[in-house]
């Protein structure tokens, strides 16, 4: 058992994807209270039903401040507010050439990955300062917010703009006992990468599967990760076994940037 997660209540967004689900029953086995949001309300409450402990799930959309906000809500109701912000909603793009994206594009990835970070991480801050209480926010960004690769400019875009938004707001909220940190995964075993292994895959001209090879061979270890191993990560960093990790950046790749 991980240090200082039991009994504290942990807000996941993103619960019902793969890392999200993973977080979500791996918070709940340390023995934290769980609040799981997701876009897809009933999807959000499975998860949370499927969890032994208290937790409760709800449908929010990041994107707009209300349902940014919702979560928090949902905490104050159940457990009298949350300890704790696995902020981990995210959404891919489409491979393509920067000068074939449409705007649209731009704007629905936008809208959660960075809006709807910023948004949810303002609304925790509001709730940690106004309860007078330290915190603790974890990002999830992405390799990508880290390097440059060709037909994703728009979601390695968005994830570097997580990476700056948390790095700021560690140096605002430190201070006041709230840690701040990001975790960037590799690629991970989840939907998404199979959304991403076909679109990248056809913008390169080869199969998805050609494309999941070449994205495994990337890494040392030769294979994806699993989304426990990320919910893992992002377990120990919130607890209290990391105490003095604060405005970090966590890449979690397998040697992708080795």
């Amino acid at each position: 058992m991980l240090k200082g997660l039991a009994g504290k209540t942990v807000l996941v967004t993103g619960a019902a994807g793969g890392i999200g689900s993973a977080a979500c029953r791996r918070f709940a086995d340390e023995g934290a209270n769980v609040v799981a949001t997701d876009i897809s309300g009933d999807a959000a409450v499975a998860v949370a039903a499927a969890l032994p402990g208290k937790a409760v799930g709800l449908a929010a959309d990041i994107s707009t401040a209300a349902g940014a906000a919702a979560g928090i809500e949902a905490a104050v109701a159940a457990f009298g507010g949350i300890d704790l912000a696995f902020l981990n909603a995210g959404v891919e793009c489409f491979a393509a050439p920067i000068a074939e994206f449409s705007e649209a594009e731009y704007d629905r990835v936008f809208d959660v990955n960075v809006r709807g970070a910023f948004l949810t991480a303002q609304a925790a801050v509001r709730h940690f300062t106004g309860a007078g209480k330290p915190g603790g926010i974890l990002f999830t960004a992405s390799i990508a917010g880290l390097q440059g690769s060709p037909t994703t400019s728009i979601y390695n875009a968005s994830k570097h703009a997580v990476v700056g938004i948390s790095k700021c707001l560690a140096m605002e909220v430190g201070p006041l006992g709230i840690r701040v940190n990001v975790l960037c995964p590799g690629v991970v075993d989840t939907r998404m990468m199979r959304s991403l292994e076909e679109s990248m895959g056809a913008a390169a001209g080869v199969s998805a599967a050609d494309m999941k090879a070449a994205m495994e061979a990337g890494s040392a270890l030769g294979r994806y990760a699993t989304a426990d191993e990320i919910a893992s990560m992002a377990a120990w960093i919130l607890s209290d076994e990391a105490p003095y990790c604060h405005a970090e950046t966590f890449t979690i790749g397998g040697g992708l940037m080795a």
